[in-house]
């Protein structure tokens, strides 16, 4: 028998895999960032001029919060939020997620104001005797604070003056900031504010201005609908071993570490 028959094949040691998801248009049906200020902002004064590019993101949101009316509290918002649909696939995802030792963390540059009151609805029916929903499910957002005369502001806790993506809070930075440099990302996503951190991640599950970003700019992704698909092509991948790091994202997320 030859050397080349009696070698066993490389023993396949699966990668340490870390999901992210974006919130709004991802885990809700809708942008929940643009609907919460339609309904207690003044969000068609101001969109225009973001798409305009006469403001900065950070402009944007400060605006945007300034604009609500004194007399609405946090507990009207979270009220609202609470009747805001969600996709119906993203508990049995995180259960998913759960059953099989994967971390998956939401990263948005929304708000925790509605973020946490839908996370904590999904959540709610299947968290496990004594377990925290923020263990089970890490969220990385902007802040909306109300001061005691009514004024509202934004809170970035993930500004990066050196990043210059689209959002407040570099999505990218909290994706990196949370796995070892050796981890195999998953990210999910469907907007502008996407971009960057899809760009540092191994596999990406893109729909609307995401998908149309990846196409542009030649970037492997997998189209979904709904956190049903991502499951099933997610298991896929375990099943047939084909989890593999993408070069130019390991490439951009070492020159990220190496400059931040």
């Amino acid at each position: 028998m030859s050397q080349a028959q009696t070698t066993a094949a490389p023993h396949y040691i699966k990668p340490s895999i870390h999901i992210f998801t974006d919130f709004d248009g991802t885990i809700t049906r809708e942008d929940l960032g643009d609907a919460i200020f339609r309904v207690f902002g003044e969000f068609d004064t101001y969109y225009p001029r973001l798409q305009r590019g006469e403001l900065t993101v950070p402009e944007y949101w400060k605006l945007l919060c300034a604009s609500i009316k004194p007399e609405t509290t946090l507990e009207e918002m979270r009220s609202w939020a609470s009747k805001q649909a969600a996709d119906p696939a993203f508990a049995p995802f995180v259960r998913f997620c759960r059953d099989n030792s994967i971390p998956l963390t939401v990263v948005s540059d929304g708000f925790d104001v509605y973020i946490e009151t839908v996370v904590e609805r999904e959540l709610m029916p299947i968290l496990a005797e004594g377990e925290q929903s923020t263990e089970l499910l890490p969220r990385y957002c902007n802040r909306l604070l109300r001061s005691e005369n009514g004024v509202f502001t934004p809170f970035f806790p993930g500004r990066d003056e050196s990043c210059t993506c689209f959002c407040a809070s570099c999505k990218r930075n909290s994706v990196l900031r949370t796995i070892p440099q050796n981890a195999l990302i998953i990210y999910i996503g469907d907007g502008y504010s996407d971009f960057c951190a899809a760009e540092h991640a191994d596999i990406i599950f893109a729909k609307k201005s995401l998908a149309a970003y990846c196409n542009k700019n030649h970037l492997p992704h997998y189209p979904y609908a709904s956190f049903q698909d991502v499951q099933k092509i997610v298991e896929g991948l375990i099943a047939r071993r084909r989890l593999r790091p993408r070069h130019q994202a390991v490439l951009k997320r070492k020159l990220a570490f190496e400059t931040e």
